[in-house]
């Protein structure tokens, strides 16, 4: 179809083309009656509805989706409490820039400013979660969509909000088909910045290389360790860029904000030099005191002003490094052997030997069970701590957080998304028992459509995170504790199988056998000391 031409459609099989066209496969969501006719346009237009238990699970799994592949992710909500309980959702994908967009129902027009029952001003509720918001109508349908799709691509990526009124899908629309769209021109690297950033790591020391989720991409990974092996820089990295550098290799120290991370600070202070490559501020939860000179390599000018830099380095973030390796001859900087003694010691501290299981020898006992390119989410809490520090990543976009809105529940969603864009990889999620509570329900979405993933729960019967700052604070744990849960009867309830380990030989057992076809869940009771150690 060349960009002349033209189609009759209604606006709901309008949208859905434009989104299968763009890559989009699945819509998450949790329908209401103003949205069934939206639904079935999309259903015509070859897209599946993926009906979740919650809408926040249905924005979290649109989020997993769209980080993992780059497609952008959709989710789908009715007005009112729909669209309230989708808030959470977008707030995540909205801090953790993610291309996500979310749909909800509407009043008609003409009854929008009469009515009260279910009446919310829903472009002022997500707009500050949100990229753009747009209120869909017959005529407006084609580029709004186009826009949003472009808005949502478009760096810091991020969810856009679209709001349609009821009687809106079924209307006809005519859509003129347009030619595929870039989201931004690429820009060329500036080869004074490299040349300034060059000379800037030769007169250092002490030199660190900083990665954050915009470099968390395939085509970095290769990159960054040829100019980290090259120079001998150690590497540290966020959450959310685990897996861009192997987490065995040599060089690699840690992942800061997660358990251990003051001990990863302060050799920070160490340095006299920071290359801090696609790092956004929004990744950090502290202050930035750190005295050393910065480079900033990112896909964005350094604008946030989060921490001062001296150079920038703006563009592809992979030629970006590339260019910095061929400027200059390369001088190892840091000594292997205070590399490894740096390694061995910041292990010991955060995986230590209590006698008893503990979250760090069960995350040991999944690493062991799981081929390398296995797709890893976690919740949050001090399992978040921990499967951050501790999970060994191997390989880009292999480990999924809630990290800039550290959102409880995301997990167990997280990984079923994953799984469906992924069907030929292995996919696990290790939770804490807090969150696994907020969203065990979609266990029947994983049975209904026959996803197999490993659930991992760790099983300590409170709030850790939570109880353990009330006991720092001397406060009574108060609100921080909850009854046990039979998991193999929860597990029953659901069809499914359900294994309760104490030790790591029972974990070993359990996560030996890869579930194909529905989920596994093991339910770890651990020693929740280990949490705190560091």
């Amino acid at each position: 179809m060349t960009s002349s031409t033209a189609r009759s459609l209604t606006v709901a099989r309008a949208v859905g083309e434009r989104l299968r066209a763009a890559g989009v496969r699945y819509v998450y969501g949790h329908p209401g009656g103003e949205v069934v006719d939206l639904i079935e346009g999309f259903r015509q237009a070859g897209l599946e509805f993926v009906l979740t238990k919650h809408e926040t699970a249905a924005a979290f799994m649109a989020e997993a989706s769209a980080t993992s592949t780059g497609v952008p992710g959709v989710c789908l909500a009715t007005l009112g409490p729909g669209a309230t309980n989708l808030v959470t959702g977008i707030a995540h994908a909205y801090l953790d820039r993610a291309p996500v967009l979310a749909f909800t129902g509407q009043l008609p027009a003409e009854r929008y400013e009469i009515a009260t029952h279910q009446r919310l001003d829903l472009r002022s509720l997500f707009a500050p979660i949100t990229k753009w918001q747009a209120t869909l109508s017959p005529s407006n349908a084609a580029p709004v969509i186009e826009r949003a799709l472009r808005t949502a691509l478009r760096a810091r990526r991020g969810p856009v909000y679209l709001e349609v009124p009821s009687d809106v899908p079924k209307q006809g629309t005519i859509d003129v088909a347009l030619p595929r769209f870039v989201t931004e021109p690429v820009p060329a690297i500036d080869a004074d910045g490299v040349r300034a950033a060059a000379a800037r790591l030769r007169g250092a020391d002490q030199p660190l290389l900083l990665v954050g989720m915009d470099a968390n991409e395939t085509a970095v990974a290769d990159s960054l360790r040829r100019l980290a092996e090259a120079w001998g820089i150690p590497v540290m990295v966020s959450p959310k860029a685990k897996g861009v550098f192997r987490e065995d290799h040599p060089l690699f120290l840690g992942t800061i904000e997660g358990l251990g991370t003051a001990f990863l600070f302060d050799y920070i202070d160490t340095c006299d030099l920071v290359l801090m490559v696609g790092f956004d501020p929004v990744e950090f939860d502290r202050d930035w005191t750190a005295k050393a000179r910065i480079v900033h390599i990112g896909v964005v000018p350094n604008d946030d002003r989060y921490y001062g830099s001296e150079v920038e380095i703006v563009g592809p973030i992979d030629v970006a490094l590339t260019d910095l390796l061929a400027a200059a001859a390369p001088a190892p900087k840091v000594a292997s052997d205070d590399v490894r003694a740096f390694r061995d010691a910041f292990s010991g501290r955060v995986r230590p030997d209590l006698g008893r299981l503990t979250a760090q020898d069960v995350l040991a006992e999944l690493r062991a069970a799981l081929p390398e390119d296995a797709l890893v989410t976690c919740d949050v809490g001090y399992n978040k701590a921990v499967a951050s520090q501790c999970w060994p990543a191997l390989c880009p976009r292999s480990f999924f957080v809630s990290n800039g809105l550290s959102s409880m529940g995301y997990g167990l969603p997280a990984a079923l998304a994953l799984r469906l864009a992924h069907p030929e990889r292995t996919v696990a999620c290790v939770l804490g028992d807090g969150g696994f509570a907020m969203s065990m329900a979609e266990l029947e979405t994983a049975v209904r459509l026959r996803l197999g993933v490993t659930v991992v729960v760790l099983a300590d019967d409170a709030l850790s995170q939570i109880k353990a700052g009330q006991e720092r604070k001397g406060l009574p744990v108060t609100g921080t504790t909850f009854g046990s849960v039979d998991y193999a009867k929860l597990a029953a309830a659901f069809g499914i199988e359900g294994i309760v380990a104490s030790d790591r030989s029972t974990c070993r057992a359990a996560f030996r056998n890869t579930p194909r076809d529905r989920p596994l869940l093991v339910a770890a009771r651990i020693d929740p000391r280990a949490y705190q150690l560091a």
